[in-house]
C-alpha cells in the first residue's frame, strides 16, 4: 500500500510541477443539465493539455432515485450518473450502449467532483450525466468550472 502511494504521490507532484510552468490561459463557467446529452463546454483543447474542473449542484435521475449531484450514486460505475467528458471534434453521437462501448467508452473522462485532468487529443470537451442520450425525466443541473492552462 505504501508503494501505491508513493507512486500516486510522485505522479502527482510531477503533474503539479509541469502545471506550475505553465501559464492560467482562461476559465469558463458552465451549467450542465441533466435533461440533455451530450453538452458542449465551448471549450477547445489541446493534446496534452493541462485543465482543472470544480463541479457542483445536483440532479435526479428520474425512476424514482434520491437526488445526487456531479459525484453520482457513489457506485463507482461509469453509468451512476455523475458528470463525465467526452472530448471529441464534433459531439458524441447519441448511440446504444454497445456502440458507446466500441466508439467511446474507453475515453470517457470520469470528473464528478473534479479534479485535474491532461487532454488525450485536441478537441472540445463535451459534459454529461451519465445519461448520456439525454433523459426526459430527470431534473437539475451542475453547475461546472473549467480553468484551462497553456
Amino acid at each position: 500500500m505504501k508503494k501505491k502511494t508513493l507512486v500516486l504521490s510522485g505522479i502527482l507532484i510531477a503533474n503539479l510541477m509541469v502545471l506550475s510552468a505553465q501559464s492560467l490561459v482562461r476559465s469558463r463557467h458552465v451549467l450542465i443539465s441533466a435533461k440533455k446529452g451530450w453538452q458542449d463546454s465551448g471549450i477547445k483543447l489541446k493534446k496534452d493539455q493541462f485543465y482543472q474542473i470544480y463541479a457542483r449542484g445536483s440532479w435526479i435521475s428520474g425512476y424514482g432515485l434520491p437526488a445526487n449531484g456531479p459525484e453520482g450514486s457513489g457506485k463507482g460505475t461509469i453509468s451512476d450518473n455523475a458528470l463525465v467528458g467526452f472530448i471529441a471534434d464534433s459531439r458524441p453521437q447519441q448511440l446504444g450502449y454497445e456502440s458507446y462501448k466500441r466508439e467511446i467508452l474507453d475515453r470517457i473522462i470520469i470528473i464528478r467532483r473534479g479534479g485535474l485532468f491532461k487532454a488525450y487529443q485536441k478537441g472540445t470537451l463535451w459534459l454529461g450525466m451519465g445519461e448520456w442520450s439525454g433523459c426526459e425525466e430527470c431534473d437539475g443541473s451542475v453547475e461546472v468550472l473549467i480553468v484551462l492552462y497553456d
